[in-house]
């Protein structure tokens, strides 16, 4: 009983850690890919638009390859994989950091014509930034179709 127990919680916390890596990774991705276009003077639509696709994008993969990779958790030592999962996870929220707090000053000094020009684009687009404010609850109905059409293939078979 105790080591069901333990199993039920490891895996829920794989869960948790997991998903929670995922949205904290793209979180990243997006940040960079954003810097990145604004950085090239890419037009302030496409910075809006363009790294939340990205971000989309990526988390609908990794979604998927992490529920197909631990579809099966009687063959994972899940203690194991709940500490790398931890540990992922901090790490990615320490680069978000590192990032955010040494980089965004770094480009805004070494680019800051190109920031102006970004954030001048982004004054006139108010309804195009309340579309993009959607994007993350959209993730988490991808996520729930993604795990109620897994559990339905699973009960098919």
């Amino acid at each position: 009983m105790k080591r069901i127990q333990s199993d039920f919680i490891n895996n829920l916390g794989i869960g948790a850690f997991a998903f929670l890596s995922v949205l904290e990774f793209c979180g990243l991705i997006e940040y960079i890919f954003r810097n990145i276009l604004i950085i090239n003077k890419t037009d302030s639509i496409m910075i809006l638009w363009l790294p939340e696709i990205v971000s989309v994008i990526i988390f609908v993969v990794l979604i998927v390859w992490l529920i197909n990779k631990f579809n099966n958790p009687s063959e994972i030592n899940t203690r194991k994989v709940l500490i790398k999962l931890i540990g992922m996870f901090f790490g990615i929220i320490i680069l978000q950091f590192l990032f955010t707090y040494f980089g965004t000053d770094y480009l805004m000094e070494k680019y800051p014509t190109e920031f102006d020009s970004y954030i001048d684009g982004r004054k006139g687009n108010y309804e195009l930034q309340g579309y993009i404010a959607f994007i993350p609850i959209l993730k988490y109905v991808i996520f729930g179709i993604i795990l109620l059409s897994k559990k339905t293939v699973a009960n098919n078979v």
